[in-house]
């Protein structure tokens, strides 16, 4: 096998040990549950595959058996496939047989009630441990139970965090995992294709968000999903293997089974920054603000570099900022050097009839006339923290001003929420919607505002998809648990 020790110096000067190992994430064609038996040998085949390119460890789908649309309870209790405990036991025997640690998503009946789930085995084919999915997506709503409990385990290559698919869209969970050490995540997934387009293949973890979960919590990730049709549900593929760096260095396409291996180093992860004051809100009961949508419309927006927003002494055009209330514009967001300069731009975009948020203004959350929003700087990025706080108290937008930042993070963070997100630099301007989605940004090394009309009401659904509402599926406890919070917050009367 590959697995590897080398020794690295840190940018401290000290000595870090890395474990360097070769992983594999298995995409597997789609099957209903009447083909368990189908997927089950090709569950057989990707292990024989992985261990032939000499993987260390190997990851498979969310539900790879029988199958993850099962339909009901009682159309799994009464189908022709093998108990929960017996398909463990088959993959315990091959990672045994071929000297190979699985993790591999599956339906866990435990106690008479099913859950979506994922179990680790070393490659001596002993069980390291079980994951149940605490973010219930659409239909696993109407059939499992979600899981209590959410650690890393420890395993002879490292200790193996995991969560299931949709744990990706909630920050605290893959944060949670590496404030307990974990030194890689793996993640069974059936991530499904939003995409309408023929022959298009589109899905905000699969295109960013893991990117992002990777770069917060300084640890690589691999991520195994389905293609082709299950049922009526399209899988979108692009099964990935992304380093500690957030870079993606293997993936598969998006319509075709395969086997993806890469290298990756296993090392200790990011201190996660959630700031003292701020873990009431974020591992209590309290309940999220809503955005009043009747309270919301469409406003234009600017999102300007802070080289761009002064006048040219030398010229005689209009200033930039007059032009831009010339066009409508209602809110402007700037990064700025200093607090003065930011007070006197403000009062000069008032006085135009413009809203101007810019850092260096405190880091909280505003109240303005379009509706709640917030403003951090980029170095704060990072954390999850200071812009879920801000979700969770109502904005509908939060710019984010200072240094370059890095786009899949900045898009994973408005994903993750639900809101708006404008960053601006010296130099760069980008705009997101509450889906991830890039509305504009400028081009590399050609500062320029940016524009756009955009409806905050899109920040006030908070549904991402059919059953799936991100403040409904928050587990506060689950997650305080797995930051060693012992305080419980409780909602006031």
């Amino acid at each position: 096998m590959s697995k590897a020790k080398q020794s690295t110096t840190t940018d401290k000067g000290s000595t870090d040990e890395r474990s360097n190992i070769t992983v594999a994430a298995a995409q597997l064609t789609a099957h209903t549950l009447k083909q368990a038996d189908t997927a089950l040998g090709e569950i057989e085949q990707a292990i024989r595959d992985a261990a032939k390119a000499n993987a260390d460890m190997l990851v498979l789908p969310e539900c790879a058996y029988p199958a993850y649309l099962i339909g009901s309870e009682s159309a799994y209790r009464s189908a022709t496939i093998l108990k929960s405990e017996d398909f463990v036991k088959n993959l315990s025997g091959w990672a045994k047989e071929h000297k190979i640690q699985i993790v591999c998503g599956f339906v866990d009946d435990e106690n008479d009630q099913l859950r979506n789930a994922a179990v680790v085995i070393d490659a001596k084919g002993n069980e390291c441990g079980r994951y149940a999915k605490t973010f219930l997506w659409g239909k696993d709503n109407d059939y499992f139970q979600p899981g209590k409990e959410l650690k890393p385990f420890d395993t002879p290559l490292g200790k193996i965090g995991m969560f299931i698919c949709a744990d990706g869209r909630a920050p605290e969970i893959a944060a949670g995992l590496a404030h307990q050490g974990a030194q890689l995540i793996a993640v069974p997934t059936c991530w499904v294709n939003v995409a309408k387009e023929p022959n298009k293949f589109r899905n905000a973890q699969a295109d960013f968000m893991i990117e992002g979960r990777a770069i917060e919590c300084g640890v690589a990730i691999v991520a195994a999903n389905k293609c082709g049709v299950e049922g009526d549900t399209p899988y979108c593929g692009a099964s990935q293997i992304v380093s500690a760096q957030g870079e993606r260095i293997a993936t598969a396409p998006p319509d075709a089974a395969a086997i993806i291996t890469a290298e990756v180093s296993l090392t200790k992860p990011h201190a996660i920054d959630i700031p003292k004051w701020s873990k009431r809100r974020i591992f209590s009961a309290y309940e999220p603000v809503l955005p009043n949508r009747e309270e919301l419309g469409e406003i234009k927006i600017a999102v300007a570099p802070s080289d761009c927003v002064f006048p040219n002494p030398d010229s005689n055009e209009t200033p930039p900022l007059e032009l831009l209330a010339a066009d409508g514009v209602q809110v402007v967001g700037s990064a700025l050097p200093d607090p003065e300069t930011a007070d006197r731009l403000d009062i000069y975009c008032r006085a135009l009839g413009m809203t101007l948020i810019a850092f260096p203004f405190v880091e909280r959350l505003m109240i303005e006339p379009f509706g709640s929003c917030g403003c951090i700087e980029s170095e704060h990025l990072a954390s999850f923290a200071p812009m879920r706080i801000m979700a969770l108290d109502g904005a509908v937008i939060v710019f984010v001003a200072g240094d370059e930042v890095n786009l899949p993070l900045l898009r994973t963070r408005a994903a993750e929420n639900c809101i708006f997100v404008a960053s601006a630099t010296a130099k760069s301007a980008v705009l997101v919607d509450p889906t991830g989605r890039v509305i504009d940004q400028t081009e590399p090394g050609k500062p320029a505002i940016i524009t756009a009309t955009i409806d905050l009401r899109m920040s006030a659904n908070k549904e991402v998809f059919p059953q799936t509402h991100i403040w409904d599926q928050r587990k506060p406890e689950l997650y305080a648990d797995a930051f060693g919070i012992h305080e419980r917050f409780v909602a006031p009367h």
